[in-house]
């Protein structure tokens, strides 16, 4: 796939109680953060239906985990590509990306993930 413009959407699936704020109805910026491996992985989901895009987040990221699907946080590339951080597609599975290029300090991956939590959309499975 292309690279991700700046106004696409993107969904970060959520598996885990605690990356959610059910009384503030928002996501906790735990969800942003990158795995040990520099990355937070997301999906493509402009032009999808609502379906479509709960779909992608049962079959690709609940299924394989083994874990409930609880929601997920819908953000616009435009906010990740503002923190100066880059969207990688890879497409493995269809419509994956990964977020990369976060800072070594995990200080400074927490202050970005928070900017990222608040900008982001929490819809509830």
């Amino acid at each position: 796939m292309d690279q991700i413009k700046s106004e696409e959407n993107l969904a970060r699936y959520i598996l885990h109680k605690n990356y959610i704020s059910a009384l503030h109805k928002r996501v906790k910026y735990a969800v942003f953060m990158p795995a040990p491996n520099g990355e937070t992985s997301v999906f493509r989901i402009s032009c999808l239906s609502e379906n479509e895009i709960w779909e992608i987040g049962n079959r690709e990221v609940s299924q394989k985990r083994g874990l409930p699907l609880l929601g997920r946080a819908d953000i616009s590339a435009f906010h990740i590509l503002d923190e100066n951080l880059q969207l990688i597609p890879d497409n493995n599975p269809p419509r994956h990306a990964n977020i990369v290029g976060w800072p070594s300090e995990k200080s400074e991956q927490k202050l970005i993930a928070m900017e990222l939590a608040e900008n982001a959309q929490l819809h509830l499975k």
